[in-house]
């Protein structure tokens, strides 16, 4: 479920291409964690992301019982190694432990109303909330993140993702293994928006179903892997629906090692 970064035209007014187009994009995540104090975190984060495009990122975090608090710095670059954007990312949870969670976070681009740094910029907001069961972890959560870039052209196309996602988290003790399994419904959009004609609008709809699972091999080292694939999806005319859901898949894999303890 991805638009094609290079694309310039909708498949709204498209003759031959009217239907979506899924693209192969490649995506993931490097971290590099560690502690500062007994209280306070660093989180390191190297990113690539079908919405977001490129990202560098750093964060501090600052751990209790009943507040925890994230606060840091971003830099996105474009596949064509454009003009950076930079800003700041945050993010607050509230808990009473052993019961109930809430958090709230996002990210955005210094002067997003003033092209300040950068003709790109960019959004993010989740908001979430679980509770903390016996050998389960129920969660609700929305999330949205959404990026314009500028081309020369004088075109806008702006990229959006919002999700409404149910999550549960199966554990027991003792055990190496962690199970969690997603559903939820997404809308994907873009607008491609000149000074020579008004906006026009691609939008995809799915509901969509998930799985992950997290297996400790050893005590420094995990497994990770999962998948998600839309199994109902419909297109905002007059773009039509793609012809596979199975091409619309989603996989990662990865590993997490912890070199001190």
């Amino acid at each position: 479920m991805t638009f094609h970064p290079d694309r310039i035209t909708a498949h709204s007014v498209s003759t031959n291409y009217k239907k979506f187009q899924n693209y192969p994009y490649g995506f993931g995540d490097l971290h590099f964690k560690g502690e500062i104090s007994d209280k306070m975190d660093f989180d390191i984060n190297l990113s690539r992301d079908n919405i977001l495009h490129n990202t560098f990122s750093g964060k501090i975090k600052t751990t209790s019982d009943y507040v925890n608090i994230e606060f840091g710095t971003f830099f996105g670059i474009t596949d064509d190694f454009g003009k950076p954007e930079t800003g700041f990312v945050g993010n607050i949870q509230l808990a009473y432990p052993g019961i109930i969670f809430f958090s709230v976070g996002g990210s955005s681009s210094m002067g997003t109303s003033f092209n300040f740094l950068s003709n790109n910029t960019r959004e993010t907001y989740e908001v979430k909330v679980g509770l903390w069961l016996p050998g389960i972890i129920p969660s609700l959560s929305v999330n949205s993140k959404n990026y314009s870039k500028h081309l020369e052209d004088s075109i806008l196309i702006h990229d959006e993702l919002t999700r409404i996602q149910l999550s549960i988290d199966l554990f027991a003790k003792n055990s190496t293994i962690i199970l969690t399994f997603d559903a939820g419904f997404e809308t994907l959009a873009r607008s491609y928006i000149s000074d020579y004609y008004a906006e026009i609008k691609d939008e995809l709809t799915a509901v969509f179903l998930g799985a992950n699972i997290q297996w400790q091999i050893t005590k420094p080292l995990r497994l990770i892997m999962g998948f998600e694939i839309p199994f109902s999806f419909k297109a905002t005319a007059p773009m039509t629906d793609p012809d596979d859901r199975f091409k619309l898949y989603k996989f990662s894999g990865g590993i997490s090692y912890t070199f001190f303890n």
